[in-house]
């Protein structure tokens, strides 16, 4: 690391803007056709691809990358003047080390590219161009997280250049048109618990992101976990997508008006997600959160094709997932780091 020089200055020197400090600590693009960093004026572009291409999400919109992190970047591969592929890229500094890695409340973000046509070989080898440009580009940095969306099972060029990959999961319902097919899919014990909640008067409507963010303080003190993001990380994303008629949020309440669970639903056309939320302690027998969950699935059932829980690594929380039908859908967690560093990030909880 490059030692840090401070000269004198005649005058007092304006702190840098945070977009400027972004400037300085993404490192630049080595000179590639086509492959550079996309300007604002060109996220329309960025949106369009996002909207066809099979790996883009709701997380990956500009509407978004600004909600969560308004120094992300897109980071875009132009053929013949085209935009057909992209990565959003998060730089900050952990430990004092630069690391390149993927905004809080971000489940997933990886190589987006446009529809691959033709033959599968033809689509094949497509793909294996796009990506190892990517993996040659991103090999530059010393230390990368990011998860993939699932629907990018290929990281093959990311291994030839250095990457090391750990399988994660999540749990979908992957066809919303048929809720009664859902609900037949359930577990008795799912269904007894929704019919348990809706016979003691519970109630789910709509609330404000701030009933979610208390109900989430509590679950997390319950678990002992630390708050994988801020408040105003989780209040300026959930303003943002209430504005873009993008997400809701929504509480169960008894006949006293008392909150047993709230979440926050996000989403776009092809996949609507459960991203946060949480529960009363001392209520959690009520059945209140299976019958919000299940509301959650049938209000996505006319919005989005597929309903993701956004799965989790905790084994209780995994259990109440599948209680619902869902499938576990694995995704790839691509990192490169020095293994010191990774030890002491997994250690402190930060990937």
């Amino acid at each position: 690391m490059a030692s840090l020089i401070i000269r004198p200055a005649t005058s007092p020197t304006p702190a840098a803007s945070p977009r400027a400090q972004a400037e300085m600590v993404a490192p630049a693009v080595e000179a590639h056709e086509g492959l550079r960093y996309l300007r604002p004026d060109e996220y329309p572009l960025w949106d369009a691809l996002v909207e066809t291409s099979p790996q883009g999400s709701v997380f990956c919109r500009s509407w978004c990358l600004n909600a969560v992190s308004g120094e992300s970047r897109i980071l875009g591969f132009f053929d013949k003047g085209r935009l057909v592929a992209g990565i959003p890229l998060h730089f900050e500094k952990r430990f004092g080390i630069t690391l390149c890695c993927m905004s809080k409340l971000t489940p997933a973000w990886g190589v987006v590219m446009e529809p691959l046509q033709g033959k599968r070989a033809t689509a094949a080898a497509r793909e294996m161009e796009i990506l190892g440009i990517f993996a040659k580009r991103l090999a530059q940095e010393r230390n990368f997280v990011q998860a993939f969306h699932p629907s990018l099972k290929n990281w093959l060029p990311f291994y030839w250049m250095g990457f090391r990959q750990t399988s994660r999961f999540t749990y979908v319902l992957d066809d919303l048109r048929d809720p009664s097919q859902i609900w037949n899919e359930m577990r008795d014990s799912c269904r007894r618990q929704i019919r348990k909640a809706e016979k003691s008067g519970v109630v789910v409507s709509a609330c404000d992101p701030e009933t979610v963010l208390e109900a989430a303080h509590k679950t997390f003190h319950r678990q002992g976990i630390k708050q994988t993001y801020t408040d105003q990380d989780f209040l300026t994303l959930s303003h943002a997508a209430l504005e873009k008629d993008s997400g809701i949020c929504f509480a169960a309440r008894d006949g006293s008006g008392k909150v047993h669970a709230a979440a926050f639903l996000i989403w776009d056309r092809k996949r609507a997600y459960y991203l946060a939320g949480g529960g009363d302690p001392t209520l959690r027998e009520s059945g209140a959160t299976s019958l919000l969950m299940w509301h959650l699935i049938q209000y996505s059932a006319a919005r989005s094709a597929v309903f993701d829980f956004e799965g989790s690594l905790i084994e209780p929380i995994e259990r109440f997932f599948r209680t619902f039908g869902a499938r576990q859908e694995p995704y790839n967690f691509v990192t490169k780091f020095p293994r010191w560093m990774g030890a002491c990030l997994l250690l402190a909880g930060r990937i």
